[in-house]
Protein backbone atom coordinates (compact mmCIF):
# COMPACT_ATOMS: atom_id res chain seq x y z
CA UNK A 1 0.00 0.00 0.00
CA UNK A 2 0.87 3.62 -0.69
CA UNK A 3 1.40 5.86 2.02
CA UNK A 4 -1.50 7.83 0.64
CA UNK A 5 -3.53 5.18 1.20
CA UNK A 6 -2.56 4.37 4.37
CA UNK A 7 -3.45 7.98 5.58
CA UNK A 8 -6.53 7.14 4.60
CA UNK A 9 -7.23 4.12 6.85
CA UNK A 10 -5.20 6.01 10.01
CA UNK A 11 -8.30 6.86 12.26
CA UNK A 12 -10.00 3.00 11.59
CA UNK A 13 -6.35 1.54 11.96
CA UNK A 14 -5.71 3.50 15.78
CA UNK A 15 -9.01 2.55 16.89
CA UNK A 16 -8.05 -1.32 15.65
CA UNK A 17 -4.53 -0.90 17.59
CA UNK A 18 -5.76 0.60 21.04
CA UNK A 19 -8.59 -2.28 21.18
CA UNK A 20 -5.70 -4.95 20.52
CA UNK A 21 -3.48 -3.58 23.29
CA UNK A 22 -6.09 -2.99 25.87
CA UNK A 23 -7.31 -6.53 25.69
CA UNK A 24 -6.83 -8.66 28.77
CA UNK A 25 -4.57 -10.91 26.68
CA UNK A 26 -2.19 -8.86 24.76
CA UNK A 27 0.62 -9.12 27.48
CA UNK A 28 0.88 -12.56 26.67
CA UNK A 29 0.01 -12.75 23.04
CA UNK A 30 3.59 -12.44 21.11
CA UNK A 31 1.79 -12.74 17.98
CA UNK A 32 -0.90 -9.82 18.41
CA UNK A 33 2.31 -7.82 19.68
CA UNK A 34 4.31 -8.31 17.08
CA UNK A 35 1.25 -6.83 14.58
CA UNK A 36 0.97 -3.90 16.53
CA UNK A 37 4.53 -3.08 16.07
CA UNK A 38 5.06 -3.47 13.08
CA UNK A 39 1.65 -1.84 11.94
CA UNK A 40 2.28 1.12 13.89
CA UNK A 41 5.53 1.47 12.77
CA UNK A 42 4.26 1.90 9.19
CA UNK A 43 1.71 4.08 10.26
CA UNK A 44 3.76 6.75 11.89
CA UNK A 45 6.22 6.28 8.99
CA UNK A 46 2.99 6.73 6.28
CA UNK A 47 2.32 10.18 8.24
CA UNK A 48 6.28 11.12 8.62
CA UNK A 49 6.52 10.73 4.57
CA UNK A 50 3.04 12.68 4.09
CA UNK A 51 3.97 15.52 6.30
CA UNK A 52 0.39 15.28 7.71
CA UNK A 53 1.70 15.24 11.37
CA UNK A 54 -0.33 17.90 12.96
CA UNK A 55 -3.41 16.23 11.44
CA UNK A 56 -2.86 13.25 12.83
CA UNK A 57 -1.26 13.79 16.08
CA UNK A 58 -4.01 13.84 17.81
CA UNK A 59 -4.73 10.79 16.93
CA UNK A 60 -1.42 9.45 17.95
CA UNK A 61 -1.41 10.77 21.35
CA UNK A 62 -5.12 9.50 22.33
CA UNK A 63 -3.20 6.60 21.35
CA UNK A 64 -0.30 7.11 23.72
CA UNK A 65 -2.63 8.16 26.36
CA UNK A 66 -4.53 5.01 26.05
CA UNK A 67 -1.07 3.12 26.31
CA UNK A 68 0.31 4.59 29.51
CA UNK A 69 -2.71 3.28 31.71
CA UNK A 70 -0.81 -0.35 31.05
CA UNK A 71 2.35 -1.07 33.31
CA UNK A 72 4.96 -0.12 31.49
CA UNK A 73 7.49 -3.08 32.80
CA UNK A 74 6.89 -6.92 33.29
CA UNK A 75 9.21 -9.53 35.31
CA UNK A 76 10.96 -11.54 32.58
CA UNK A 77 11.55 -15.32 32.74
CA UNK A 78 15.03 -14.41 34.38
CA UNK A 79 13.20 -11.89 37.47
CA UNK A 80 14.67 -8.79 36.35
CA UNK A 81 12.18 -6.07 35.13
CA UNK A 82 12.03 -5.44 31.33
CA UNK A 83 10.17 -2.98 29.31
CA UNK A 84 6.32 -4.11 28.39
CA UNK A 85 4.54 -4.61 25.10
CA UNK A 86 2.88 -1.51 26.04
CA UNK A 87 5.93 0.30 26.96
CA UNK A 88 7.16 -0.47 23.17
CA UNK A 89 4.13 1.16 21.85
CA UNK A 90 4.48 4.59 24.01
CA UNK A 91 8.21 4.66 23.13
CA UNK A 92 7.11 4.47 19.24
CA UNK A 93 4.85 7.13 19.87
CA UNK A 94 6.96 9.53 21.99
CA UNK A 95 9.44 9.35 19.38
CA UNK A 96 7.18 9.88 16.25
CA UNK A 97 5.60 13.03 18.04
CA UNK A 98 8.89 14.42 19.61
CA UNK A 99 10.57 14.03 15.86
CA UNK A 100 8.38 17.22 16.06
CA UNK A 101 9.51 19.17 18.54
CA UNK A 102 9.80 22.47 16.55
CA UNK A 103 5.94 22.49 15.73
CA UNK A 104 3.62 24.72 17.75
CA UNK A 105 0.62 22.40 17.18
CA UNK A 106 2.09 18.95 17.66
CA UNK A 107 3.57 20.13 20.76
CA UNK A 108 0.44 21.74 22.23
CA UNK A 109 -1.16 18.10 22.25
CA UNK A 110 2.01 16.17 22.58
CA UNK A 111 3.27 17.75 26.43
CA UNK A 112 0.58 17.13 28.22
CA UNK A 113 0.37 13.66 28.10
CA UNK A 114 3.95 13.46 27.89
CA UNK A 115 4.26 14.64 31.32
CA UNK A 116 2.30 12.06 32.46
CA UNK A 117 4.66 9.33 31.58
CA UNK A 118 7.24 11.19 33.54
CA UNK A 119 5.25 9.51 36.61
CA UNK A 120 5.45 6.04 35.01
CA UNK A 121 7.29 3.26 36.66
CA UNK A 122 9.87 2.54 33.94
CA UNK A 123 13.02 4.68 34.22
CA UNK A 124 14.15 4.14 30.63
CA UNK A 125 10.96 5.42 29.91
CA UNK A 126 11.08 8.50 32.81
CA UNK A 127 14.62 9.14 31.31
CA UNK A 128 13.55 9.42 27.28
CA UNK A 129 10.71 11.35 28.08
CA UNK A 130 12.90 13.99 29.75
CA UNK A 131 15.28 14.02 26.78
CA UNK A 132 12.22 14.77 24.22
CA UNK A 133 10.99 17.81 26.85
CA UNK A 134 14.59 18.93 27.31
CA UNK A 135 14.32 19.41 23.17
CA UNK A 136 11.01 20.72 23.10
CA UNK A 137 11.59 23.26 25.98
CA UNK A 138 13.78 25.11 23.04
CA UNK A 139 10.45 26.16 21.32
CA UNK A 140 7.80 25.41 23.35
CA UNK A 141 8.74 26.90 27.20
CA UNK A 142 4.90 28.57 27.50
CA UNK A 143 3.75 25.29 27.22
CA UNK A 144 5.94 23.34 29.52
CA UNK A 145 5.51 26.38 31.91
CA UNK A 146 1.73 24.98 32.32
CA UNK A 147 3.05 22.09 34.28
CA UNK A 148 5.65 24.29 36.40
CA UNK A 149 4.41 22.29 39.26
CA UNK A 150 4.70 19.01 37.60
CA UNK A 151 8.30 19.52 36.26
CA UNK A 152 9.45 20.99 40.38
CA UNK A 153 7.84 17.76 41.61
CA UNK A 154 9.57 15.68 39.28
CA UNK A 155 13.03 17.43 40.05
CA UNK A 156 12.70 17.03 43.86
CA UNK A 157 11.88 13.20 43.49
CA UNK A 158 14.93 12.12 41.63
CA UNK A 159 14.53 13.33 38.03
CA UNK A 160 17.40 16.05 38.21
CA UNK A 161 17.96 15.81 34.73
CA UNK A 162 14.82 17.57 33.85
CA UNK A 163 16.25 20.75 35.55
CA UNK A 164 17.38 21.62 32.03
CA UNK A 165 14.20 22.68 31.00
CA UNK A 166 13.99 25.48 34.00
CA UNK A 167 16.04 28.68 31.84
CA UNK A 168 13.30 27.74 29.57
CA UNK A 169 10.20 27.45 31.68
CA UNK A 170 10.87 30.25 34.60
CA UNK A 171 10.83 33.12 32.25
CA UNK A 172 6.68 32.23 31.39
CA UNK A 173 5.69 31.19 34.84
CA UNK A 174 8.13 32.37 37.49
CA UNK A 175 6.10 32.05 40.91
CA UNK A 176 6.31 28.62 41.06
CA UNK A 177 10.01 28.09 40.96
CA UNK A 178 10.26 31.06 43.25
CA UNK A 179 8.30 29.28 46.30
CA UNK A 180 11.03 26.38 45.95
CA UNK A 181 14.23 28.09 45.22
CA UNK A 182 15.72 26.14 48.33
CA UNK A 183 15.11 22.90 47.33
CA UNK A 184 16.05 23.55 43.63
CA UNK A 185 19.08 25.10 44.99
CA UNK A 186 20.32 22.09 47.14
CA UNK A 187 20.60 19.96 44.21
CA UNK A 188 23.89 21.80 43.16
CA UNK A 189 25.58 20.01 46.00
CA UNK A 190 24.14 16.72 45.02
CA UNK A 191 26.72 13.95 44.00
CA UNK A 192 24.23 12.54 41.78
CA UNK A 193 23.49 15.81 39.66
CA UNK A 194 26.02 16.45 36.46
CA UNK A 195 27.94 19.63 35.19
CA UNK A 196 25.08 20.62 33.01
CA UNK A 197 22.38 19.97 35.63
CA UNK A 198 24.54 22.62 37.84
CA UNK A 199 24.96 25.54 35.23
CA UNK A 200 20.73 25.28 34.32
CA UNK A 201 20.70 25.72 38.05
CA UNK A 202 23.11 28.75 38.12
CA UNK A 203 21.48 29.95 34.76
CA UNK A 204 17.85 30.13 36.96
CA UNK A 205 19.47 31.98 39.53
CA UNK A 206 20.83 34.41 37.52
CA UNK A 207 17.60 34.61 35.88
CA UNK A 208 16.08 35.17 39.30
CA UNK A 209 18.41 37.81 40.05
CA UNK A 210 17.28 40.00 37.14
CA UNK A 211 13.85 39.60 38.40
CA UNK A 212 14.05 38.94 42.44
CA UNK A 213 17.24 39.72 43.55
CA UNK A 214 16.40 40.03 46.95
CA UNK A 215 15.03 36.05 46.62
CA UNK A 216 18.83 35.08 45.37
CA UNK A 217 20.54 37.06 47.92
CA UNK A 218 20.48 34.37 50.92
CA UNK A 219 21.66 31.79 48.35
CA UNK A 220 25.16 33.34 47.47
CA UNK A 221 26.98 31.14 49.83
CA UNK A 222 25.82 28.02 47.90
CA UNK A 223 27.09 29.40 44.82
CA UNK A 224 30.96 29.91 46.01
CA UNK A 225 32.38 26.58 45.60
CA UNK A 226 31.54 27.51 41.90
CA UNK A 227 33.66 29.84 41.66
CA UNK A 228 36.25 27.65 41.47
CA UNK A 229 35.79 25.33 38.48
CA UNK A 230 36.07 26.68 34.85
CA UNK A 231 33.05 24.85 33.69
CA UNK A 232 30.93 26.81 36.58
CA UNK A 233 32.55 30.17 37.18
CA UNK A 234 30.96 31.68 34.11
CA UNK A 235 27.65 31.36 35.61
CA UNK A 236 28.48 32.43 38.82
CA UNK A 237 29.43 35.72 37.50
CA UNK A 238 26.60 35.89 35.75
CA UNK A 239 25.01 35.69 39.07
CA UNK A 240 27.04 38.67 40.35
CA UNK A 241 26.17 41.13 36.77
CA UNK A 242 22.75 40.68 37.66
CA UNK A 243 22.42 41.53 40.97
CA UNK A 244 24.95 44.35 40.31
CA UNK A 245 22.59 45.16 36.92
CA UNK A 246 19.26 45.23 40.11
CA UNK A 247 21.30 47.58 42.28
CA UNK A 248 21.85 45.02 44.70
CA UNK A 249 25.91 46.07 45.07
CA UNK A 250 26.14 45.67 48.52
CA UNK A 251 24.98 42.43 48.62
CA UNK A 252 27.96 41.10 46.92
CA UNK A 253 30.41 42.56 49.64
CA UNK A 254 30.98 39.16 51.22
CA UNK A 255 31.93 37.84 47.75
CA UNK A 256 34.96 39.37 47.86
CA UNK A 257 37.06 36.71 49.29
CA UNK A 258 35.19 33.76 47.27
CA UNK A 259 36.52 35.74 44.25
CA UNK A 260 40.06 36.52 46.00
CA UNK A 261 40.24 32.44 46.22
CA UNK A 262 38.83 31.94 42.90
CA UNK A 263 41.92 33.93 41.43
CA UNK A 264 44.77 32.66 43.55
CA UNK A 265 43.31 28.48 43.56
CA UNK A 266 42.48 28.25 40.08
CA UNK A 267 43.45 30.41 36.70
CA UNK A 268 40.73 31.62 35.29
CA UNK A 269 40.05 32.26 31.91
CA UNK A 270 40.69 36.21 30.67
CA UNK A 271 37.35 36.45 29.63
CA UNK A 272 36.46 36.00 33.61
CA UNK A 273 39.29 37.28 34.52
CA UNK A 274 38.07 41.11 33.00
CA UNK A 275 34.48 40.52 34.53
CA UNK A 276 35.62 39.76 38.10
CA UNK A 277 37.50 42.64 37.60
CA UNK A 278 34.46 44.88 36.71
CA UNK A 279 32.81 43.26 39.78
CA UNK A 280 35.19 43.77 42.32
CA UNK A 281 35.48 47.37 40.70
CA UNK A 282 31.81 48.22 41.46
CA UNK A 283 32.18 46.49 44.97
CA UNK A 284 35.10 48.86 45.48
CA UNK A 285 33.37 52.22 44.54
CA UNK A 286 30.83 51.69 46.96
CA UNK A 287 32.65 53.51 49.87
CA UNK A 288 35.86 54.30 50.92
CA UNK A 289 36.72 51.02 52.88
CA UNK A 290 35.83 49.05 49.94
CA UNK A 291 37.68 50.91 47.93
CA UNK A 292 40.76 49.72 50.22
CA UNK A 293 39.68 46.07 50.07
CA UNK A 294 39.32 45.98 46.53
CA UNK A 295 42.28 47.85 45.25
CA UNK A 296 44.49 44.99 46.31
CA UNK A 297 42.05 42.50 44.62
CA UNK A 298 42.79 44.42 41.02
CA UNK A 299 46.29 44.53 41.58
CA UNK A 300 46.16 40.90 41.75
CA UNK A 301 44.14 40.43 38.46
CA UNK A 302 46.66 42.68 36.60
CA UNK A 303 49.36 40.33 37.33
CA UNK A 304 47.39 37.45 36.11
CA UNK A 305 46.06 39.30 33.07
CA UNK A 306 47.23 39.10 29.60
CA UNK A 307 47.58 42.97 27.48
CA UNK A 308 44.17 42.74 26.19
CA UNK A 309 42.52 42.94 29.65
CA UNK A 310 45.13 44.77 31.36
CA UNK A 311 44.19 47.88 30.26
CA UNK A 312 40.37 46.98 31.81
CA UNK A 313 41.83 46.37 34.94
CA UNK A 314 43.79 49.63 35.48
CA UNK A 315 40.87 51.70 34.39
CA UNK A 316 38.77 49.97 37.22
CA UNK A 317 41.46 50.57 39.49
CA UNK A 318 41.40 54.50 38.72
CA UNK A 319 37.64 54.41 39.04
CA UNK A 320 37.87 53.08 42.17
CA UNK A 321 40.90 55.79 43.32
CA UNK A 322 38.37 58.63 42.02
CA UNK A 323 35.26 57.01 43.80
Amino acid sequence: MSDYDIITELHSAFARIKNIFNDSSYVENTNDQSVVELVLSRLTSAIRETSCIETYAPALVDLLEACLNHRMYVIGSNGQLQDSPHCKIASELLSSLFLYHSKKAVMTVSIPVAIKALNCTNQELVRNTTSYLSLAAINNGRILAQYSIQIISNITNGNYSLVRVLPQVYPENREPFHAHLSQLFRLLRHSATDTSEKLSLLQLASMVANTKPDLIIPHLPEFEEFLMSPTTCTAVLHIFLSLISMNRVTSLVNQLSPLRRAVRQYSPTQNNLATMGKIIGVIGRTNEQMAMISVPDLIELCHKSNSQNLPILLKEIEDVDNS
